[in-house]
């Protein structure tokens, strides 16, 4: 596997303890992951069958060649079973992966997490733009290729003509019995008794999921009377410039940041409300995990939301960047209970339908690596 997630070094997050499972799964798993030697990461082995390996690179420029450099050494030393090579993205790590199957001549599977085809996607920085010029070329020469979401896979074989049967659509897993049965550990509302009601985010503070766009909305709430507050989990580049709209706003009393958090489900569960003001998601992981605890959600219409939420019925969904939607919406939903028991008891119901077993799950991701191998 190439990477670029530095968290699965530590064996206790969650994508740690994924590695761990995946390698029961598969049998033996070798990750090489960038990382800049600032880091100081060790190689080492997660669990008997889980082995890292960080590039320690001393810039983002060498995370490719290095990222080869540990591959071939990997798979210079595996003598039997059956070998491919999977890659987080179509992006850095598939020229890492394409290198690695045109020496070695094992089977690459890319795995594609963002809606490449979405316009605010496209038009949100020109990185994005050369990914996904970068993605036209890369995507067309993997055996085979994971996506999060359905309409994903369509748009692939329409724009990009890649054959249908060349992708497994397998969204991102959530334990949805699992954080549904977790204990809560932290409450938010013994946290912040001054406020009535709580509204949270969860994201990286960056320019793509647009928290101005939240705090707008949500000073417009404030201004009826409404005795309610905001809490932001998440740590980024726009922290500084979003801590200085909240003053400049007036809510400074309303609005609190705090670091993102490993596990966020006591947050879920003690919140009234969960909001997502992004531009674009690939899946949106956060909108699934607050929904599975029974956390009403207020959206844009993002990721998982164009396929799964409908507005007024199991959630609130308004379109990108209507700031008069989502104000709207914020109001409507804390003004009136007999709402806000309809979506909580709607998504209730409506969430069974993506409850799958970690079991099931992990054998899936085992299937979509055995459709590389040519049947015998």
């Amino acid at each position: 596997m190439i990477s670029t997630d530095k968290n699965m070094f530590d064996s206790n997050s969650s994508v740690g303890r994924r590695m761990i499972e995946y390698g029961e799964t598969f049998g033996e798993l070798h990750v090489v992951v960038f990382t800049p030697g600032s880091l100081h990461l060790e190689m080492g082995a997660l669990s008997e069958k889980v082995f890292l390996y960080p590039t320690n690179s001393p810039n983002r420029l060498l995370y490719i060649l290095d990222a080869i450099k540990m591959g071939k050494k990997i798979l210079k030393n595996i003598y039997f079973g059956q070998t491919a090579v999977t890659c987080q993205d179509p992006f850095e790590t598939a020229f890492v992966g394409l290198f690695l199957r045109k020496k070695g001549k094992y089977p690459l599977q890319m795995q594609l997490h963002t809606d490449l085809f979405n316009k605010n996607f496209l038009d949100s920085s020109i990185f994005n733009w050369i990914r996904f010029q970068l993605s036209r070329r890369t995507l067309p020469r993997a055996d085979g290729i994971r996506v999060v979401r359905e309409k994903i896979k369509q748009n692939l074989y329409a724009k990009f003509n890649i054959a249908q049967e060349k992708i497994i659509t397998l969204p991102i897993f959530v334990d949805i019995k699992g954080i549904q049965n977790e204990p809560i550990e932290i409450s938010l509302r013994e946290k912040y008794p001054q406020w009535q009601y709580i509204v949270l985010m969860a994201s990286r503070l960056s320019p793509e999921k647009n928290i101005e766009l939240a705090l707008r909305s949500f000073k417009k709430l404030i201004s009826q009377g409404l005795n309610a507050g905001l809490v932001i989990a998440g740590e980024g580049e726009k922290q500084a410039s979003l801590e200085h709209l909240v003053l400049e706003l007036g809510l400074s009393e309303q609005v609190v940041f705090e670091p993102w958090q490993a596990n966020l489900t006591s947050y879920y569960k003690t919140a009234d409300l969960f909001l997502n003001t992004s531009n674009f998601e690939g899946f949106g992981l956060t909108l699934l995990e607050a929904s599975a605890v029974g956390c009403p959600v207020l959206t844009t219409k993002v990721g998982i939301a164009e396929d799964f939420f409908e507005d007024g019925k199991n959630a609130f969904v308004c379109e990108v960047g209507d700031k008069d939607c989502i104000s709207n919406k914020l109001i409507t939903f804390f003004s009136n209970e007999s709402i806000r028991n309809t979506i909580r008891e709607t998504m209730k119901k409506d969430i069974e339908k993506l409850s799958l077993s970690k079991e099931e799950y992990l054998q899936k991701q085992l299937e979509s690596l055995e459709t590389l191998f040519p049947k015998k």
